[in-house]
């Protein structure tokens, strides 16, 4: 399950890549797909607090530079492949307590929050691409399948 995880946060970090290389090349990137872009990447650093216990220091809607996203995006791939690989097997289905940016307390198994990450993304990815589609020839595909096959 470990090296499916890393496989998925590996197609996670092509698919943001894709879609922040297109943000870096408009001149003037609307600012609704900046923040939901800026969304992706700081909820995935929230996530990585909650279950590593790090404090983080952004909020979930924060703004991120379109200049900083590349960077922040193979920066939390490296922390989160590293945090799994060290991980055993058995650890992935322990539940662990955390608390929602609305103060609220639940308890859930890392497994279902790197789901929960991957679906999360691709919903978000999905509206960036709807808000720059106009300002572009070709919109980015983002699709799992794609880059399996391109793997």
């Amino acid at each position: 399950m470990k090296n499916y995880l890393i496989h998925l946060l590996n197609y996670e970090l092509w698919a943001n890549q894709r879609i922040i290389n297109v943000l870096e090349g408009l001149d003037n990137p609307p600012a609704r797909a900046v923040a939901v872009m800026g969304h992706i990447l700081y909820a995935q650093q929230i996530w990585f607090g909650r279950f590593t216990k790090e404090p983080t220091f952004v909020a979930i809607w924060e703004d991120v530079p379109v200049s900083w996203m590349g960077e922040t995006a193979e920066r939390q791939h490296r922390k989160m492949v590293s945090y799994l690989n060290a991980l055993a097997e058995p650890e992935l289905l322990q539940s662990f307590d955390y608390v929602t940016s609305k103060d609220e307390p639940f308890h859930s198994t890392l497994i279902d929050i790197l789901t929960h990450m991957s679906h999360h993304a691709a919903y978000h990815r999905g509206q960036v691409v709807q808000l720059i589609r106009p300002l572009i020839k070709e919109a980015p595909v983002t699709d799992f399948i794609v880059w399996a096959r391109e793997g």
